[in-house]
């Protein structure tokens, strides 16, 4: 199905955001309008003013929009294809609100023109202080200096911006949307030939062929699983969050999630190593404190932090040598140290630093807690991290996914029931 009628011609759009998720959209549109002979051209425009210049047929219409945008711009004609679906999401800093429930935000902002997120807004039942920059750089500020406690956002928006690389974050799934294109009523007799080269596209294969071209991935369906009668969580030991009697503050968190949906729960303290090795290996069902830095294959993460790690220090004699480093943590240790120096893997942090109090090795990288009592030499000290989120990881696999499903919305519904209970007591 060709058309020669439209040979030669140029439509101009407004120019989406940039990232791998636009890129994919606007690589959809134009080859389905090189097929009509047509060219697309973009300007760099406000979100509300390209709405305005659509409407007005300054331009030729919106790249991709929900279906809100026919409630108030009656000249548009939406191409009546399902492009594509997006999240909309919340996006708080955890270290500030904890897993930040949306009742208790007092002030949030988006970009200024997104109508399904205006929608959402409108229908909180509190009132927020609200700030509508008019593009996502602006929010993404506001969100960074901590002058708004809350941000909503397309979860492409975020996955583009920097804020997919700060590790405090948390983010609540509100609504999945809907996208569609749109063109001035002026260009409707495009419409049944560029839907007809969409559908074509999309039962060919081109579309998904163009998803891995630009790394936009479908979300993996999860397939419910029956209740596990038991399960096993590994860890190593972290000085009180993860002790080795089974006790300390993430055990104690395993113990209250984990019992809503299985029969019989089995915690395992092993060495950093064996624990990965347990997870990988399917004879473990999670591992308990894992940072995001760590890099380990085969596993996926929790989707909310379950605590935060102790600063990690490079510890030296007072007069260096030019041994290894010995490290007896996780591995992603070594990569907080640029050197050349090479590494030296003890089985536990006290053979680590009777190794440098015997100046066999340079100097040792663990956490402050795990400083032996025998020690009577001072250690010189350098901080090369900070406090780290944790997660619990999972296998990559269906089973996997669906863990972590249960255990994220078992850990996020009592977190709010046990703050509700607070704030009755509160106002007791």
């Amino acid at each position: 199905m060709t058309s020669f009628a439209f040979s030669e011609q140029k439509l101009t759009f407004r120019a989406p955001e940039e990232g791998p998720f636009t890129q994919y959209v606007t690589a959809v549109l134009e080859e389905a309008y090189e097929k009509l002979g047509i060219e697309l051209e973009y300007i760099e425009l406000p979100r509300l003013r390209g709405e305005q210049l659509a409407a007005e047929g300054t331009i030729a219409g919106e790249l991709g929009r929900t279906a809100l945008l026919e409630d108030k711009r009656r000249h548009l004609r939406r191409v009546p294809f399902p492009l594509f679906t997006f999240d909309i999401i919340a996006v708080a800093d955890r270290r500030n609100c904890g897993y930040c429930p949306l009742s208790e935000m007092k002030s949030l902002a988006y970009v200024n023109g997104m109508d399904s997120i205006t929608k959402l807004v409108e229908n909180l039942p509190y009132e927020p202080s609200i700030v509508t920059p008019i593009d996502i750089e602006q929010v993404v500020k506001l969100l960074d200096s901590g002058r708004i406690q809350m941000a909503f956002m397309g979860d492409f928006q975020f996955e583009n911006s920097d804020l997919k690389d700060n590790p405090h974050l948390i983010t609540h799934k509100l609504s999945t949307e809907v996208g569609f294109h749109y063109l001035n009523e002026e260009h409707a007799r495009l419409i049944p030939q560029l839907t007809y080269h969409l559908q074509t596209m999309r039962d060919n294969g081109r579309m998904k062929a163009l998803r891995e071209q630009y790394g936009v991935t479908l979300e993996t369906p999860i397939q419910p699983i029956k209740r596990p009668e038991q399960l096993t969580v590994v860890g190593a030991i972290h000085q009180g969050l993860l002790n080795a009697d089974g006790t300390g503050k993430l055990w104690n968190l395993a113990k209250s999630v984990f019992p809503t949906f299985t029969s019989r729960l089995n915690t395992v303290v092993s060495s950093w190593q064996r624990s990965i090795q347990l997870l990988q290996e399917g004879r473990a069902d999670a591992l308990i404190g894992v940072r995001p830095d760590q890099k380990i294959k085969n596993i996926i993460l929790s989707k909310y932090h379950i605590g935060y790690d102790d600063s990690i220090f490079l510890f030296t004699l007072e007069q260096p040598n030019d041994g290894p480093i010995c490290v007896s943590g996780p591995r992603f240790m070594q990569t907080l140290v640029d050197t050349d120096r090479p590494f030296y893997r003890a089985s536990n942090s006290l053979d680590c630093f009777a190794l440098l109090d015997m100046e066999r090795v340079s100097a040792v990288i663990d956490y402050k807690d795990n400083l032996p009592d025998w020690t009577e030499k001072p250690y010189k000290k350098q901080k090369l991290s900070g406090p780290q989120p944790l997660f619990m990881a999972f296998l990559d696999n269906n089973r996997g996914r669906a863990l972590r499903q249960l255990f994220d919305n078992t850990l996020f519904e009592q977190t709010i029931e046990k703050r509700a209970k607070q704030q009755i007591n509160e106002r007791l």
